[in-house]
C-alpha cells in the first residue's frame, strides 16, 4: 500500500482557484462516501480549509488513485481542478506523511504557527472516521500528525504571541482593559481588515459592538453577521463618546477622527481610558489625538512591531519543530515497516515451531510428565534464542528499499517459506 496526497494551497494556487475546490462539510462527507466504492482508494481523508484543499488516499495503485481522486473532485465541483499544473502538488509515501505533519504543526500555514489548523486536521480525521473511510493506516497516521502538532506548540514557540494585525490589536486593547467582555467596541470600516478585527473583538463578547462605515449597507451586513449595531460615519462623534475601544481601518485618504472630535467625545463620557487602534494607511486618526489625557492611540506601526517580534520568535522555533516532525515520521514508518515484515516473521516462526513440535513428538515418547514439560521449555527457549537475531534484523530492514526487499526474499528462500499472504504491503 502507498500513501498518496493530491492538493493545492495558498502557496501554489490563487484565491480564485482555491475557492473553486473549497469543499463544504457536506461535500467532504459526499466525497468520503463516494471513495468507499473505489477499489483504488482503500482509505481516504479530505482536508479542506480556506487556505488548502488536500485529498489523501491509501492505495495499492498510486496512478489509479490519482485519477479517482481527480474524478471525485470533478464530480462534486464540476471541474478537474486537481489536474497536473503549477497550482497543485502531488506527494507519495514519506513525503505525503511529512507534509501532513508539517501542516498540523503550523509550518505550512499562511500565518506561521497559527493554531486553527490543528483543529481542522482533527475535524477532517473525525469526518473520515464517521464516514468509514479511515482504516488502519490513517488511524495511525492522523494521531501521529495531531501529536506532532501538539508537541510543536507545547515544546517550542511556534505559536508564541499574536501573529496577525487584528489579533495584535486585541492584545494592545487588553493591556489597558483586562476584560473586554464589559467594554464597548467601535469598528470604523467594513473592509477586509476591519472585518477581521471586528471578528476578533466579537469573540471577546464585548458589551456593545458598533460598526461605522461610509456605506450603510456594508456596515449593516457586518453588524448583523456579528450581532452588533450599524452606525453611519456622521454619527462618529456620538459613537466615540459611547465607546471604550475604537478600531479604524478605512481607505479614507484623510483622517476621519481628529483631536477636536475626540476631545468633545471625552467630555460626554465617564473619565475612563479610551483605546484607539488605527490600522489604516494613510492614517484615519490625527496623531495629535495621542496627546489627549486618558487616550491610548496605537498606529499601524506599533501593531505591526508586535506582529514582527512574535513572528521572529516563531521563525526561530522552526528548526526545532522540523526536528519534532522528523521524530514523529520515523516512529510512524517504524510502525509501517513492522506491518510489512510481519508476514515473513510470522511464517519464519511458524516454520521453526512446526519443526520443534515435530521433534518433541518424535523423541518425547515415554518421558514422565515432568520431563516432557522440561523438554517443552528447553526447545521453546532454544527456538527463541535462534530466532532472536534474525527477528531483530528483519524488523530493522526497510521492505521498500532494494536492500530490504532482497533481505526478505533471501529469508523466504533460505527457509523455504514461500509467498506470504497478501505480500509484504502495509
Amino acid at each position: 500500500m502507498e500513501l498518496l496526497l493530491v492538493g493545492m494551497s495558498h502557496r501554489t494556487a490563487s484565491l480564485g482557484i482555491r475557492e473553486g475546490l473549497a469543499l463544504s462539510g457536506d461535500e467532504v462527507r459526499r466525497a468520503l462516501r463516494l471513495s468507499r466504492d473505489e477499489d483504488a482508494l482503500r482509505e481516504t481523508l479530505v482536508l479542506s480549509t480556506c487556505n488548502r484543499s488536500e485529498l489523501y488516499a491509501v492505495t495499492p495503485d498510486a496512478q489509479r488513485a490519482e485519477w479517482r481522486l481527480r474524478a471525485l473532485g470533478e464530480r462534486i465541483k464540476g471541474g478537474d481542478l486537481l489536474a497536473p499544473g503549477p497550482h497543485r502538488y502531488r506527494h507519495r509515501n514519506r513525503e505525503a506523511a511529512r507534509h501532513l505533519l508539517r501542516v498540523a504543526a503550523g509550518l505550512d500555514s499562511m500565518v506561521l504557527g497559527e493554531m486553527q489548523i490543528l483543529g481542522q486536521v482533527k475535524d477532517a480525521y473525525a469526518l473520515a472516521c464517521e464516514e468509514g473511510s479511515a482504516g488502519a493506516f490513517l488511524n495511525r497516521l492522523l494521531p501521529t500528525a495531531l501529536h506532532a502538532g501538539k508537541r510543536a506548540r507545547a515544546e517550542t514557540e511556534i505559536g508564541a504571541g499574536t501573529a496577525s494585525v487584528a489579533s495584535a490589536a486585541v492584545g494592545l486593547a487588553g493591556e489597558v482593559f483586562a476584560d473586554l467582555a464589559g467594554r464597548r467596541v467601535l469598528v470604523v470600516g467594513a473592509g477586509a481588515t476591519a472585518r477581521v478585527a471586528a471578528q476578533h473583538f466579537a469573540k471577546r463578547r464585548p458589551a456593545a459592538l458598533r460598526i461605522a462605515n461610509r456605506t450603510p449597507e456594508r456596515a449593516a451586513s457586518l453588524a448583523a453577521e456579528l450581532g452588533g449595531e450599524a452606525v453611519g460615519l456622521e454619527e462618529l462623534p456620538r459613537a466615540l463618546a459611547r465607546s471604550d475601544v475604537v478600531i479604524c481601518a478605512t481607505a479614507s485618504p484623510t483622517p476621519l477622527i481628529g483631536a477636536d472630535m475626540v476631545r468633545g467625545a471625552l467630555r460626554d463620557r465617564p473619565c475612563e481610558s479610551l483605546v484607539i487602534l488605527d490600522l489604516a494607511v494613510p492614517r484615519n486618526v490625527e496623531p495629535a489625538v495621542a496627546n489627549l489625557e486618558n487616550v491610548f492611540l496605537h498606529a499601524i506601526d506599533a501593531v505591526q512591531t508586535i506582529v514582527d517580534l512574535n513572528l521572529a520568535r516563531r521563525r526561530r522555533a522552526v528548526p526545532r519543530v522540523e526536528a519534532i516532525v522528523e521524530q514523529e515520521i520515523e516512529g510512524f514508518f517504524a510502525w509501517v515497516r513492522s506491518l510489512e515484515t510481519k508476514p515473513t516473521l510470522r511464517a519464519l516462526r511458524e516454520r521453526f515451531e512446526a519443526i520443534r513440535a515435530e521433534e518433541v513428538r518424535r523423541h518425547g515418547g515415554g518421558l514422565t510428565r515432568e520431563d516432557a514439560e522440561r523438554l517443552e521449555r528447553l526447545t521453546k527457549s532454544l527456538v527463541n534464542k535462534l530466532l532472536h537475531c534474525p527477528t531483530t534484523r528483519i524488523k530493522a530492514c526497510d521492505p521498500g528499499s532494494p536492500e530490504g526487499s532482497l533481505r526478505l526474499d533471501a529469508v523466504r528462500d533460505l527457509f523455504g517459506l514461500g509467498a506470504t499472504d497478501g505480500g509484504e504491503g502495509a
